[in-house]
């Protein structure tokens, strides 16, 4: 069988069952106590009835004899002398029977089916001559316990309804506010990333749920904004090698090209789709590293002589990348470098935590004050400088070292210096 499919439905059965079970053991526990406070009862009933019947009952040498007219000994009271009664009240043969078994005892208490009988002995001399046995009827007893319980039960059934309608309506308000800010989250995530809860007055539980969903549409919004921003980067970065494809194509069907002229287009053709498929590499590469698909180990140190012939520093460094990760995050800050200078060296070193490598060339470098401004998309600091490039191979070096752990940054002039910092494998 399935239970409440809401969390207040959940929470009022649950409120509903520990009251349901606090109710039967305080009710058995109540039953218990009444029985004994009733049994007690009971005997002391019956103690007190022997007791007056043993006031009526008279020794007269070997013989006793009981005042008949003392109306104590009508009912329930049986005298006996030695094993013999000399006074049986009328009843049925079972209750005889066990009156006839106390005969003979003293202060002995015995309970049979609905009755409780009590024996005290009747002495003369020091010795016992005889026996009075009282009995009484427990079913008043017994009658008033079941009326009690039954009595107890109704009243505890009517506290867990009770306690499963206020669990409910309590849970329902309690959980209103919970639904709204869900409600209000999805709406925010579906079409305005920036809304957020705040730091309002809250209960805090509810400022614990609001900070964790202004966390997620934060983290949401960090999303949208790196999809965003590499829609824009790839239109972009492709926008100038394009255009020298579309503008050579357009060239070579407007005239006939000799065949210089014609392998010259090609060329500019060849190397305009190289630089796309470069640029789309580290684009997709970066966009893997953000998503944690891109893992590895490489030696930085031969992805660099790859990329430059001067490296110094270490022998061999190891980082916690793939090494086409790292030539791809390498490559615009050796091609920035080369694009402003003569020669264009690398310097590794190593941490306790991390592998460094320095790009360094000997150009005008970094003006002061623009370390960080560099690494902004479409970023130039002179457009007008005759350089190819949109101005987002800072950007993507950064964005590919960040989403490998590590980071990039600048050094202000002269001679530019880009520090790579990537984790040791």
């Amino acid at each position: 069988m399935r239970g409440p499919r809401t969390l207040r439905g959940r929470l009022a059965l649950s409120a509903t069952l520990t009251a349901g079970t606090a109710v039967v053991l305080l009710t058995v526990l109540f039953g218990a106590l009444l029985d004994r406070r009733l049994a007690s009862e009971a005997e002391s009933v019956v103690r007190g009835r022997a007791d007056a019947a043993l006031a009526n009952v008279r020794v007269q040498g070997a013989t006793l004899t009981t005042s008949e007219s003392d109306a104590i000994l009508d009912t329930g009271i049986w005298v006996y002398q030695g094993s013999t009664a000399i006074d049986r009240p009328r009843g049925a043969p079972a209750l005889q029977a066990e009156a006839d078994r106390l005969a003979g005892t003293d202060g002995r208490l015995l309970t049979v089916g609905s009755s409780e009988f009590r024996s005290v002995a009747v002495r003369s001399n020091g010795r016992q001559v005889g026996t009075v046995v009282a009995a009484i009827s427990l079913e008043p007893y017994q009658r008033s316990s079941r009326a009690t319980i039954i009595g107890a039960l109704a009243l505890g059934a009517l506290l867990v309804a009770l306690v499963y309608a206020v669990a409910r309506n309590v849970a329902a308000r309690a959980l209103r506010p919970v639904a709204e800010m869900t409600q209000q989250a999805g709406e925010w995530s579906a079409s305005d990333t920036s809304g957020r809860f705040g730091a309002a007055s809250r209960p805090g539980e509810l400022a614990e749920l609001a900070n964790t969903l202004d966390g997620v549409l934060g983290r949401l919004s960090a999303v949208l904004r790196r999809e965003q921003q590499l829609s824009a980067e790839i239109s972009h970065e492709l926008r100038t090698p394009l255009a020298g494809i579309i503008a050579e194509a357009d060239l070579f069907g407007a005239r006939p090209r000799t065949a210089a002229e014609a392998e010259a287009a090609m060329t500019v053709v060849s190397d305009g789709a190289r630089r796309m498929e470069r640029i789309l590499d580290t684009l997709l590469t970066a966009a893997r590293a953000e998503a944690g698909a891109v893992r590895g180990r490489c030696d930085v140190v031969l992805v660099a002589h790859d990329l430059v012939d001067q490296v110094t520093g270490a022998a061999s460094a190891f980082a916690g990348a793939e090494g086409d990760v790292v030539e791809r995050l390498l490559s615009p800050l050796v091609d920035n470098a080369a694009r402003y200078s003569s020669a264009v060296t690398m310097a590794v070193t190593i941490t306790a935590t991390d592998v460094l490598i320095d790009v360094l060339d000997d150009g005008p470098g970094v003006p002061t004050g623009e370390e960080e401004a560099v690494f902004e998309a479409g970023y130039r600091h002179d457009p007008g400088d005759g350089h190819p490039g949109a101005g987002l191979g800072l950007a993507l070096a950064r964005r590919l070292a960040r989403a490998t752990g590590g980071d990039v940054t600048a050094s202000a002039g002269p001679g530019g210096r880009f520090t790579v910092r990537l984790p040791r494998a």
